[in-house]
């Protein structure tokens, strides 16, 4: 009985592998090339694409992606959207604080082309302090020695600054100085009344300029807040003044007069 012959008995294939390697080497090299691709991005045109994108699609500045059943955020700022974005997270307090401070320091400029407009350098100063902007009348420009009538100058000095008070919302405080020597007659028992009556005349005559008298206040405070010491007629002629201090509304730090021991401040 023969043997029956095997069909295809040609010889087995044994290199089939490699090209399914082939293939794998393919796939790598396309990947690697998509990366590349994709890492060599055009800024000035990926700017602009994303500032088109966060004005049209989403306010805060990131768009939600969806890929594959993940999700992520695409997120791009360019130097301008930063600083949008500062100012859209600053508080409104901040906000009105930056307002003020500005309104203050134009203040101040104005009251100072006046005093050189007028050659009141003698006569006033003004400082930009933690309270506020405050405007510093010599007592000689505003009474004569011992009274507190204001002097025909004084009103006109007075009449000038009026203008610039008027325009800011913020409070004045109108405060009165004396130096030590003691004052004791019919009208004014002691610097205490002197002190208070001359703030007080000083804020009517401002009140008569326009200046609202809601927004105003008086002070007296006598000899006890001396620029200097008391000890020769050119430092206690410095100490006889009447400050008009627009005051801050918005403070950054606190004015109290302590620091953190709680101790008194000079």
């Amino acid at each position: 009985m023969s043997r029956r012959r095997k069909k295809g008995g040609g010889h087995e294939n044994h290199e089939r592998w490699l090209i399914t390697y082939a293939d794998l080497i393919t796939l790598l090299m396309i990947f690697f090339v998509v990366m590349y691709a994709m890492s060599a991005v055009d800024q000035s045109k990926f700017d602009s694409l994303s500032i088109s994108l966060n004005k049209a699609l989403h306010p805060s500045n990131q768009i939600q992606i969806d890929s594959m059943g993940n999700s992520g955020i695409i997120s791009k700022k360019t130097k301008e959207g930063e600083k949008e974005s500062k100012e859209e997270n600053k508080t409104a307090g901040e906000l009105k604080q930056e307002q003020e401070q500005q309104r203050l320091e134009d203040l101040k400029k104005k009251v100072e082309n006046f005093i050189r407009e007028n050659n009141l350098g003698g006569q006033i100063n003004v400082l930009d302090t933690e309270r506020g902007v405050q405007i510093t009348l010599n007592d000689a420009a505003l009474f004569a020695s011992g009274s507190a009538d204001l002097k025909v100058e004084a009103q006109r000095i007075l009449g000038g600054m009026a203008p610039f008070l008027r325009i800011v919302p913020n409070r004045v405080s109108v405060e009165g100085h004396t130096d030590n020597v003691p004052i004791n007659n019919s009208r004014f028992p002691s610097n205490w009344e002197l002190s208070a009556v001359r703030a007080i005349n000083v804020l009517h005559d401002l009140e008569r300029e326009g200046v609202p008298a809601a927004r105003m206040f008086a002070t007296g405070y006598a000899d006890t807040m001396p620029l200097k010491s008391n000890d020769t007629v050119e430092n206690r002629a410095a100490n006889r003044r009447v400050n008009l201090i627009v005051l801050r509304q918005y403070k950054a730090e606190s004015i109290a007069p302590f620091d953190k021991d709680k101790v008194i401040q000079p």
